[in-house]
């Protein structure tokens, strides 16, 4: 009797640990960031893939589908497959490709301990005179798959040869602020990307890093962000454009 109440306990801690395990799921770097890029957020990645929280909902983008990603709306639980390369391109449409000719690294604390290294980028102009372009807080031996990596580089407009994985960026990104500065080619202002506030190391389920299955498919992008079930309607759009007025 005592090796089968021993062989029964074994048997239940085995059960216990493998559905721990199994509900852990997989260990992923997240960083909280804010900034002019991708507002406030929650950067997740994965051996997989990666995960952007912001207040317009999710991006998710698996390292197996590199082409597409995903756009989803937790508010109607919808969701719209979108190509990569179009969704990197209209987030980054308002900066001008970041260009340097020299670097130079030093190692930097973040605000929460974090180990990290800064990477300032010179540029030379007119008359040989260098100046400074940007400044990107980046993490060495992050652990981030190669392709991961890169997708996330991408996003963040910078090359992965030469800045490891960046989770920060003050940069001149000569963004164009009104319509006629669009035709002069945009001036130079000093703005935060990216400003990273702090990075964990987590165990999170793996459907967390998914669409959720019961997502519909939304038609097109005006419907994923204001329709109530994927397809755009005219009274979804009466409900967006008609307030009621506040009683007095």
């Amino acid at each position: 009797m005592k090796r089968l109440a021993i062989a029964i306990s074994t048997s239940a801690a085995l059960l216990f640990f493998s559905a721990s395990a199994h509900a852990a799921g997989e260990k992923v770097l997240s960083f909280t960031i804010d900034g002019d890029l991708l507002d406030s957020a929650e950067v997740v990645l994965s051996s997989k893939g990666l995960k952007i929280t912001n207040r317009l909902g999710n991006v998710f983008w698996y390292a197996q589908k590199p082409a597409e990603c995903f756009l989803a709306n937790p508010e109607n639980q919808t969701y719209f497959r979108k190509n990569t390369a179009q969704y990197v391109q209209d987030l980054r449409e308002d900066y001008r490709p970041l260009k340097y000719d020299r670097l130079a690294r030093k190692p930097k604390t973040l605000a929460d301990g974090t180990k990290a290294e800064m990477v300032t980028a010179f540029l030379t102009i007119e008359k040989g005179k260098e100046v400074k372009v940007a400044e990107v807080t980046c993490l060495k031996n992050s652990g981030v798959t190669p392709a991961v990596n890169q997708m996330w580089c991408t996003i963040m407009g910078l090359p992965q040869k030469d800045f490891a994985l960046p989770v920060g960026s003050f940069q001149n990104a000569r963004k164009v602020w009104q319509l006629n500065e669009a035709f002069r080619g945009g001036k130079d202002r000093w703005i935060n990307v990216v400003l990273v506030k702090k990075v964990t190391r987590k165990s999170v389920e793996e459907r967390v890093l998914k669409v959720p299955t019961n997502y519909r498919a939304a038609k097109d992008m005006a419907s994923l962000y204001l329709s109530s079930d994927g397809t755009l309607k005219e009274n979804d759009l009466a409900d967006f454009f008609i307030s009621t007025p506040k009683k007095r």
